[in-house]
């Protein structure tokens, strides 16, 4: 009986993992036994076939079959109490679960992955309203709580997902949710935070951690984070972190994660506020940052590239006869929307549409005219200001939407422009956008400086108001009677005040009113008189000129002037420039604002890329900002950021910067010393030249300087200082392979893990310095040891002792692989081979032995020259020797590098007898 009833389950279990089609009849045949058995006996052979799919951890359809058809069988015992409306666990399904929670600690991690994807398989086929019983709840929980913790990140992955189901929301101190938070943010496999994503609860505390994750180093990663917040209402997010979260998504480097925002997120979005275009620029609220708009216009131009131009016209706010937004409606998101629509018409070529919604130019110029009137004729609040002055920005970037042949539009512009620069609204951002655009309103160089010059000079040098302008002057006895008359109302004002003081004491409020309109009267006529003495005198020279530099002149002035001249047209440094440089910007360096300071070294670095010789003069004067401003970043970050301009412009030598032996090119020292002999115990030195150029200890302060930024507190001046260094070694402005050691350091360095940009900005460049920069290969393998020892020399608390020095060996070897650079024959692992073992061999190695041993297995060596085989496996011989004093275990991987040589000589030798074989055929054929 025994035996029929294993017979009978196995054959239906056979038939089960075949088709998922038959397994409503094969389950239904499969109760008919249990029906006919004791529990016992067929859950132990149910359990026991069961096991055969549980022990395959690779994915075949058949495994997955017998999975599902095992699970919702099992499932298809429960029950649910109809008085208490609670699910009945059958113990069936007990012991399934009892045989689970045994199985999860299995040695092999196959088993340990299928038991804990069958036990999602079975929470998931129990339902969406399932229950199960508390002290089961708590085992499962505890069981996967163990296999969250596993060495093997796959069994990690799967019992994250196993867990899914029994975490709760709505408890604060979940188990399940916490440790979702904790692997979330510190789990080192990509599988594991990706499942985290895909089925952890969206509450408040959890959004918190997946906002971190779209900057996840992993792609799918921040994919599946932005998946998450697809589903998360934009209204639960805060301005600033919505437009985060669209600028870094839409700038993203993956394109996966880049179209993830734009076909899901955003639309997601766009749907919480019913579709209303307007409605989702106003959550990001674009008028009160520059990458507020650049964010804003990101997004608005995906939406629009998928949405009907029909959708887009009823939405826009634009009178039909006017073809304007009135004045009254006009703000910050409709005037951007306006300006959207108008260049992706443009851009689609639909012109019926676009002056349908546009005005002719001349019409357009009025209507800006009409806006600025109606600024100035307001008391604006600061915030109001902001908003204004990016509604112009908006208009002026539509201004160049239009064709510029009708010239009585294109004079109206210009006049415009001018008159829009000399306005008290007039900002930085607005003064780049329309002397950007200046290029086309005035092609010709000459004239177009001339009159930007102009406008300079009428914003710093207004004329004095004469007596016949002016009819309130006053003159100076007029203006000492007037200061008389001021002390006594001040006087009388005080008194008022002590007479009002001491009838509210008395609750005489009637007469208390009365002083109250007596000192309004008394403070309006004090500061009548304020006013008038706040005009300038009349003196004899009343055509003298006023010289202007407070902070708002000259930022407008100064933006002018940079603007201007990163024309494209501007070759040179023009007549007209080096005169404003000499008269207004070399004249007011010690201006008190730091901000114009800045925009004064930022204006000059502009000239001195257009000039060599201001550049020699110059040049120094960018260090000064390291010592005269200790406390304030954002002028090193200035300044640093005009050295690598100049020293990218011109080279290190045009400034006569000393080329120290670690900066030789590599060429030169590789022709001097191409081969390296080992290290013997009768030879004290190594044919290895150690008598390098060393960037910290040197003698070339300019390395000193920059080079220290690199570890600098603040992230930022970090980061500038990183991506100049790497910018000027990928142009070959500098060759030094202790820099690549230190910024190969830096990149693994744990302080670095939370720069992403950072971190991004090394990661391209060793990826791409590699590739095109002929020197490379050879820098890197001089850098190999310099990287190795430092990490070895770090002090007992640096973080760098928590890099591995093997995953550092892996990075440089597979950078130096032979293919990796497209031109370049040289296959440096030939040198790094000999290298690592005279390092071994030295007795004052300070390099862990193991570190370089295990080395060896990332190397691809490939010698042609026979002696130099011979050599190597003597080396190798003697290598072997050396370790097994040191380690034995580690002889394994040397043998294991030797028959990895031994196999690719072999397979030479093949590839060579083909040859002759083919080439004997050829000549018998011939």
């Amino acid at each position: 009986m025994h035996q029929q009833l294993r017979n009978n389950i196995r054959d239906l279990f056979n038939k089960a993992q075949t088709s998922k089609t038959c397994h409503k009849s094969v389950g239904d045949k499969m109760k008919a036994c249990y029906g006919k058995t004791n529990l016992d006996d067929f859950a132990g052979e149910f359990i026991s076939c069961l096991m055969v799919p549980l022990t395959i951890g690779d994915k075949h359809p058949v495994v997955e079959n017998t999975l599902i058809f095992a699970a919702n069988f099992a499932v298809g015992f429960q029950s649910v109490d109809e008085d208490s409306n609670v699910e009945q666990m059958d113990p069936f399904m007990l012991k399934i679960f009892d045989f689970l929670m045994k199985s999860q600690t299995a040695v092999d991690p196959g088993v340990r992955y299928r038991v804990c994807y069958f036990l999602n398989m079975l929470l998931t086929a129990m339902g969406d309203n399932a229950y199960i019983d508390d002290t089961l709840c708590d085992k499962i929980i505890s069981s996967m709580l163990d296999r969250v913790l596993d060495k093997s990140s796959k069994v990690r992955a799967q019992a994250i997902l196993a867990l899914q189901r029994l975490q709760d929301p709505t408890d604060e101190d979940c188990r399940v949710t916490k440790v979702y938070m904790f692997h979330l943010a510190k789990d080192p496999s990509n599988e594991v935070r990706r499942n985290i994503l895909n089925c952890m609860a969206r509450t408040q505390r959890t959004l918190l951690c997946v906002l971190k994750r779209t900057r996840d180093i992993n792609d799918l990663v921040r994919k599946a984070a932005y998946t998450f917040l697809c589903k998360i209402s934009v209204k639960s997010l805060s301005i600033k972190q919505r437009e985060e979260l669209l600028s870094d998504g839409l700038r993203d480097q993956s394109d996966i994660v880049k179209n993830c925002v734009k076909r899901d997120l955003i639309y997601s979005w766009l749907r919480n506020y019913n579709g209303d275009f307007i409605a989702l620029l106003r959550a990001l609220d674009p008028g009160m940052n520059i990458k507020g708009m650049e964010t804003a216009v990101l997004t608005l131009k995906s939406l629009l590239e998928t949405s009907e131009i029909k959708v887009l016209l009823e939405q826009l706010p634009v009178d039909v006869q006017t073809r304007l937004i009135p004045l009254d409606k006009i703000n910050c998101e409709n005037v951007l929307f306006w300006r959207c629509v108008v260049e992706h018409l443009k851009r689609e070529g639909c012109t019926e549409d676009l002056e349908d919604i546009i005005p002719e130019l001349s019409q357009f110029c009025t209507f800006i005219r009409e806006l600025l009137v109606l600024i100035s004729s307001k008391q604006l609040e600061p915030w109001e200001r902001l908003m204004h002055q990016f509604m112009l920005c908006q208009l002026f970037e539509m201004v160049k939407q239009y064709d510029l042949s009708d010239e009585c539009g294109r004079d109206n512009l210009r006049s415009l422009m001018v008159d829009t620069l000399m306005h008290e609204i007039c900002s930085d951002k607005i003064v780049q956008c329309i002397v950007e655009y200046f290029d086309q309103v005035i092609p010709d160089v000459d004239r177009r400086l001339t009159a930007l010059a102009e406008v300079i000079n009428e914003l710093r040098r207004p004329l004095k108001q004469t007596q016949t302008q002016q009819v309130s002057q006053l003159t100076s006895s007029q203006a000492n009677n007037k200061n008389m008359l001021k002390a006594k109302l001040k006087v009388k004002l005080l008194d008022l005040k002590e007479e009002q003081y001491n009838e509210i004491q008395n609750k005489n409020y009637l007469k208390a009113e009365e002083l109250k309109m007596q000192i309004e009267s008394v403070t309006a006529e004090i500061q009548s008189i304020t006013e008038e003495l706040a005009i300038p005198m009349i003196t004899d020279d009343v055509g003298e000129e006023i010289e202007k530099n407070d902070s708002h002149t000259m930022t407008i002035c100064l933006e002018i002037m940079c603007s201007s001249m990163q024309s494209p047209s501007i070759k040179s440094l023009h007549p007209t420039l080096r005169s404003l440089l000499d008269h207004m910007v070399v004249e007011n360096l010690g201006h008190q604002d730091v901000t114009i300071h800045e925009l004064e070294l930022k204006t000059i670095v502009i000239c001195c890329l257009l000039d060599g010789e201001l550049a020699k003069k110059y040049f120094t004067m960018f260090f000064l900002p390291f010592t005269d401003f200790p406390d304030d970043y954002r002028m090193w970050i200035t300044a640093l950021k005009a050295i690598f301009d100049l020293l990218l412009r011109y080279g290190l030598e045009f400034f006569n910067i000393p080329q120290a032996e670690d900066e030789i090119g590599v060429n030169e020292r590789s022709k001097r010393n191409r081969t390296v002999r080992l290290y013997t115990e009768n030879d004290e030195v190594s044919s290895v030249n150690n008598e390098r150029f060393d960037v910290e200890e040197g003698g070339d302060k300019f390395i000193k300087i920059i080079t220290g930024f690199l570890d600098h507190e603040d992230q930022e001046v970090r980061f500038t200082a990183t991506e100049g260094l790497t910018k000027l070694l990928f142009c070959r402005r500098i060759n030094s392979p202790r820099l690549l050691a230190r910024l190969i350091i830096l990149w693994h360095n744990p302080m670095s893990e939370g720069n992403t940009y950072l971190t991004q900005c090394l990661c391209t460049f060793f990826n791409n310095f590699a590739v095109h920069v002929p020197d490379s290969q050879t820098m890197l393998e001089e850098a190999f040891l310099p990287t190795l020892k430092t990490l070895v020399n770090a002090p007992e608390r640096s973080p760098l002792q928590a890099i591995d020095p093997l995953r550092i060996c892996e990075i440089i070897l597979s950078l130096t692989r032979q293919g990796v650079h497209k031109r370049s024959s040289v296959n440096v692992h030939n040198d790094l081979v000999f290298t690592i073992l005279s390092e071994l061999l030295n007795p004052n190695c300070e390099i862990e032995p193991t570190v370089l041993v295990r080395s060896l297995k990332f190397l691809e060596v490939k010698l042609e020259i026979e002696s130099l085989k011979e050599n190597l496996k003597e080396a190798l011989d003697n290598t072997i020797e050396k370790v097994q004093e040191i380690d034995k275990r580690l002889v394994k991987y040397i043998e294991q590098f030797k028959a990895k040589l031994n196999v690719t000589d072999t397979r030479e030798a093949q590839d060579d007898d083909n040859v002759s074989e083919t080439n004997s055929e050829s000549s018998n054929d011939l």
